[in-house]
């Protein structure tokens, strides 16, 4: 992805759910403004089906239905838009997703907070983690509906840590602000290791001052009116929704600092910890090549 305004290639995870529904409305609030293609894609799986009293032809009809309702909203919003169905089991579904993202070249991969399927299962599996693990690209993950108005200036949040974290998380904050006018607060949260005799690490603050400078100059050179804010509390998850509440922003833009298992996302992670406290919709930019 450049530092041009706006994902273009959209693939949206939908199952028709309530959080489905709130991610389809920040799929037209982030694609609509640069007119993007989108694929929706239902993954569903015939076990859930049974267990819900349901036969394969009626899982296939059911998931036909919900998918098609998704595409229809896409296009009475005037969105590009297409549809497909994908069969998985449970644990296979964001290998799934990630398939699709890159058969379609996705620049952004879309779905709701408690992922698709089963809600039980999904809650023991954690199908947003998965997809971090397996794409590359920036993910949008939505747990409530947020009035975002495709057509008005938006208020991105978004939190860097330094070295090169920074260039690809700007690039995503600068891709979810494509409306005229809109704004983004760079947080960087002063990083402090704690060793076994106390502090061993404490930033300094000429490494505070080149972090925000790098941040804030790629967002001046496209064009983006910004600000930069210093916070010095933890965790670090905590403080960043905190701000984020306070200057209401409409995206919280992270760091692509995806472990390649399940168990390192859960250890500790910032994208982990704002998927959980955040109300907002969270961006985990691209990730890192090393």
């Amino acid at each position: 992805m450049n530092t041009s305004k706006g994902f273009k290639k959209i693939l949206l995870a939908t199952d028709g759910s309530e959080q489905a529904e709130a991610a389809v409305e920040a799929t037209i609030a982030l694609g609509r403004p640069v007119s993007a293609e989108v694929l929706a894609v239902h993954v569903w799986n015939l076990e859930i089906y049974k267990h819900n009293g349901l036969l394969d032809v009626e899982g296939r009809a059911e998931a036909g239905r919900r998918v098609i309702k998704t595409v229809a909203t896409l296009r009475e919003a005037g969105m590009a838009a297409e549809a497909r169905i994908c069969q998985a089991t449970v644990d296979r579904v964001a290998e799934t997703i990630a398939l699709v993202a890159r058969e379609f070249q996705a620049d952004l991969v879309v779905l709701g907070s408690r992922g698709l399927s089963d809600w039980q299962s999904i809650f023991q599996h954690s199908v947003s983690h998965h997809v971090l693990s397996a794409v590359d690209c920036p993910v949008l993950v939505v747990r409530e509906r947020q009035t975002i108005n495709a057509s008005e200036p938006r208020r991105v949040l978004v939190a860097i840590a330094g070295g090169d974290d920074v260039a690809p998380c700007v690039r995503a904050a600068i891709a979810a602000a494509p409306a005229p006018n809109s704004e983004v607060m760079v947080v960087h949260v002063a990083q402090a290791i704690f060793g076994a005799q106390g502090f061993t690490y404490v930033e300094s603050s000429e490494e505070i001052q080149a972090t925000m400078a790098s941040a804030l100059g790629i967002l001046k050179d496209a064009g983006v009116k910004a600000q930069g804010v210093v916070a010095h509390t933890s965790p670090v998850a905590d403080s960043v929704a905190e701000i984020a509440a306070n200057w209401k922003a409409d995206i919280i833009v992270v760091g692509s600092s995806r472990m390649g298992d399940l168990g390192s996302l859960l250890l500790g992670s910032v994208s982990h910890g704002l998927l959980h406290t955040a109300a907002r919709p969270v961006l985990v930019a691209e990730r890192v090549k090393n």
